[in-house]
């Protein structure tokens, strides 16, 4: 014997299965979105993949929220020159990340850090010396893929430990 389910139950029912594939997309992005940025870190900083996995990981539009640079460039072209810097400057960059979040739209990360200076930045040239910091990222986050950034960090911090 079939069972047929009446219209008036499925119109009633739409709603809740609606929202609820909504809820599921909204949870499937925010997953997304949390794996591009521990890819990012994990696998770019700390095994040297930044180059190889830059348009997986930035928007084309990508745009640096609070630049360190005057002269930073949006897209991944800028990215780019980014990670050329820093990797010339602090190629032994390791990071742990300490706290991730993400919802569909964005992104947020604690991470500490620990390189060695072997070229200039910061106004200084290289020391040899190593340092340890923290850091926070914010993301705006779009088809899984980053759109923009701010990171706050020690800058003076990183700076003295260089110095000294």
């Amino acid at each position: 014997m079939k069972t047929q389910i009446p219209l008036y139950f499925l119109l009633a029912m739409s709603p809740f299965l609606f929202t609820q594939c909504a809820a599921s997309q909204k949870l499937k992005a925010a997953e997304q979105n949390r794996e591009t940025i521990r890819i990012w870190f994990e696998e770019g900083w700390n095994h040297n993949r930044n180059e190889e996995l830059l348009l997986e990981t930035f928007s084309p539009e990508w745009e640096d929220g609070n630049p360190l640079r005057a002269d930073q460039k949006i897209g991944i072209d800028g990215m780019r020159e980014l990670i050329k810097a820093y990797r010339k400057a602090f190629p032994d960059a390791q990071f742990t990340i300490t706290h991730l979040f993400a919802d569909d739209k964005h992104a947020a990360i604690r991470y500490e850090v620990t390189a060695t200076h072997y070229g200039e930045m910061f106004g200084l040239q290289p020391t040899g010396k190593q340092f340890f910091s923290t850091g926070i990222v914010l993301y705006d986050m779009k088809d899984g893929k980053i759109v923009r950034s701010w990171q706050e960090l020690d800058l003076e911090g990183i700076i003295q430990q260089l110095k000294d």
